[in-house]
């Protein structure tokens, strides 16, 4: 690719092309690319609050490879604002495109890009550049076809390679996954790979420390050989030699680098979890935002906002009585809880927004946040998370890491909290039995299914201790049960108190146990409760510890005046 530029107008846009370029630029169909909704799945690639990418025919070669039009969106001002003294991301894509190309590391082209302004501030960017031809991406390859260990290390090897190459150039990638590296796997090895996403590369002193950012990034990325730090040696070895030199790499070196890989594989994973946590709270592809009655809203997409308003109102009628089609879970001085039926209430099991059609009436839960008191307005307004919102937020933390509870829909916050206008959130109605207390208490459980509900407590409770989740209120009724065939299917429930990025440590566990333990019926013998705390410490605390945990939490136990009985 030629590093000179031209400058051409079409479109009413200014655009810097590559020589030769214009007469293809004019035949473009721009507008498509404005329009992503109204175009197939196999032309829309992506769209979202941020960027929209579609790929079209290239007018000169409708049999060859096509042409990729990515649509920049600069939609706040503080964005746009950004840009003034920043340049813009089809600018950013540009010059590291030329960059790649002058160091040798394979890359798709970047045939043009315009940005147009307004007062002097971007409103959308574009940039089109050429398909790799018979490529597909990392994450797709490895996804259908795992590579057989001797392809397999061809892969790793390249992998390598081309990091090495990186870093050499002085090029950091900061979004370095498999969906971001493209394969043509009918090409020779050491010819397949080319790297994507240009707008994530930055210049960088290249350090060790930079690499293993990268290496981490891409070794978190599904279906890639050697996920996590342990079994990523070969991978890492392969990158020491090629950027010491050595053709043995002592095992002390690679040792060091599987540390730090190993720690910053943490670290990305909390920051990764944190960032998909906090999404519920902004635009993007999931949620957006509305003002509407005097609320602030923050909802899914695909949940309507007047099926939002519809559900809190009904959800009032089911309080004061006048609605026979709900049900009334909780009444209480801070909350009230109820089942009330909805309207278009999208699936769960999606993680972007729900076509029409897969819609359906259902019901969902409604929790209202009363402050009726002139102590809780001043408290709630000096607050910097609200209980509401820590629900809504816990919930959809709960969502992206995996753990069973209940999932959100709508979060309505009181414009004016001092006014005493109570806050809602909309959420999942599990299809439950009951709650663990009441399961607990009934005669119905032999000894084998006592054994099957200890072993899927304490794998709940595991659970949130892989993901450093701190539970505060992990008493029974806080838990709905569902049996399943010979199993059951736990739920967290009451999300306002919830830590994330939390270890539990030694004294956090005993206080979790000691609460759900006091809340158990008494009819739950010593032998169920020590199963449990068993399978809790199975590979987590020794003998000595677990005994010690277990005189801790029954010591705690009797201070809630509920004490173990056999």
């Amino acid at each position: 690719m030629p590093h000179e530029a031209d400058t051409a107008q079409a479109h009413g846009l200014a655009w810097r092309i590559v020589p030769g370029f214009a007469p293809t630029l004019s035949r473009v169909d721009l507008e498509r690319a404005r329009r992503p909704d109204a175009l197939s799945a196999q032309e829309r690639v992506k769209d979202n609050t941020v960027r929209s990418v579609v790929r079209l025919p290239d007018p000169d070669r409708p049999d060859g490879p096509g042409l990729y039009v990515k649509r920049y969106k600069f939609r706040s001002r503080t964005e746009r604002l950004r840009h003034l003294l920043l340049p813009t991301k089809p600018h950013v894509e540009w010059r590291a495109c030329r960059l790649l190309r002058r160091a040798g590391i394979p890359t798709c082209d970047v045939l043009a890009i315009a940005v147009r302004r307004r007062h002097g501030l971007p409103q959308e960017g574009f940039l089109i550049s050429r398909e790799v031809a018979d490529a597909v991406s990392l994450a797709a390859y490895l996804r259908t076809r795992p590579p057989a260990a001797p392809e397999a290390d061809e892969l790793v090897a390249e992998l390598a390679d081309i990091t090495v190459r990186l870093a050499r150039a002085g090029l950091y990638h900061d979004d370095y996954h498999t969906g971001n590296l493209l394969i043509r796997p009918a090409a020779p090895p050491g010819e397949r790979l080319f790297v994507v996403d240009q707008h994530s590369i930055h210049r960088r002193r290249p350090t060790p420390r930079r690499m293993l950012d990268m290496l981490s990034m891409l070794t978190r990325s599904s279906g890639l050989p050697g996920a996590s730090a342990e079994d990523a040696r070969p991978l890492l070895r392969a990158v020491v030699h090629r950027w010491t030199g050595q053709s043995e790499p002592p095992e002390g070196l690679v040792d060091g680098w599987a540390g730090g890989l190993s720690r910053i594989q943490r670290r990305q994973h909390r920051t990764h979890m944190r960032s998909r946590t906090r999404r519920c709270l902004k635009e993007s592809s999931l949620f957006t935002t509305d003002r509407a009655d005097g609320f602030c809203i923050h909802r899914r997409r695909d949940f309507d906002l007047q099926a939002v308003l519809d559900a809190v109102r009904r959800h009032g009628e089911a309080v004061r009585g006048a609605r026979p089609d709900a049900r009334v879970q909780r009444t209480g001085r801070r909350t009230e809880v109820t089942i009330v039926p909805g309207d278009r209430v999208p699936p769960f099991d999606v993680s972007r927004p729900a076509a029409p059609e897969l819609r359906r009436q259902g019901p969902v839960c409604v929790k209202s946040f009363r402050r009726d008191s002139l102590g809780e307005r001043l408290k709630d307004a000096g607050r910097l998370r609200g209980r509401a919102r820590a629900m809504w937020v816990a919930a959809r933390g709960f969502a992206v890491r995996g753990i069973p509870s209940v999932r959100p829909l709508a979060l309505l916050e009181s414009r004016y909290a001092l006014s005493g206008a109570p806050d809602y959130v909309v959420m999942e109605a599990p299809d439950a039995d009951g709650t663990l207390c009441e399961l607990a208490a009934s005669e119905a459980l032999d000894a084998a299914a006592r054994r099957r509900l200890s072993e899927a407590v304490a794998g709940l409770l595991n659970r949130l201790a892989d993901e450093e989740v701190y539970h505060r209120d992990t008493k029974p009724t806080n838990v709905l049960v569902r049996r399943e065939g010979n199993g059951f299917r736990l739920w967290l429930v009451d999300l306002d108190r919830v830590r994330f990025d939390r270890p539990l440590t030694h004294g956090l566990w005993v206080k979790c146990l000691a609460r759900l333990n006091a809340g158990i019926p008494g009819r739950v013998g010593l032998l169920d409760r020590m199963r449990c705390l068993r399978l809790c410490g199975r590979g987590r605390w020794a003998a000595a510890e677990r005994l010690s945990i277990a005189r801790e939490v029954y010591a705690l136990s009797l201070t809630r005046s509920v004490a173990w009985k056999t």
